[in-house]
């Protein structure tokens, strides 16, 4: 298996990053996720915001096709953050 481009944390903080651009993407991460905006605000790279943020990615396929297309990752890329963090 190749390594991916940067590391889990580094993909996960930039899946935020993606999530967060989009106000349907944002809100419904909101909702699924249980954590408010006050929460990501204080805690972005807090071990498990980047382990709720991986799980999203990975639970909605739409996404996470979308997140690694416009970010340059593969599917491998995204499994094997998510996995390193605990979130698979």
């Amino acid at each position: 298996m190749a390594l991916p481009k940067s590391n889990p944390e580094t993909l996960a903080i930039e899946a935020l990053g993606f999530i967060a651009a989009s106000d349907d993407e944002f809100a419904r991460f909101l909702g699924l996720s249980g954590l408010s905006v006050d929460h990501l605000r204080a805690n972005a790279d807090a071990p498990e915001t980047l382990r709720a943020v991986l799980e999203y990615v990975m639970g909605h396929e739409p996404t996470a096709r979308a997140f690694a297309e416009a970010r340059g990752y593969s599917p491998e890329d995204l499994a094997h953050a998510a996995h390193r963090l605990g979130a698979l």
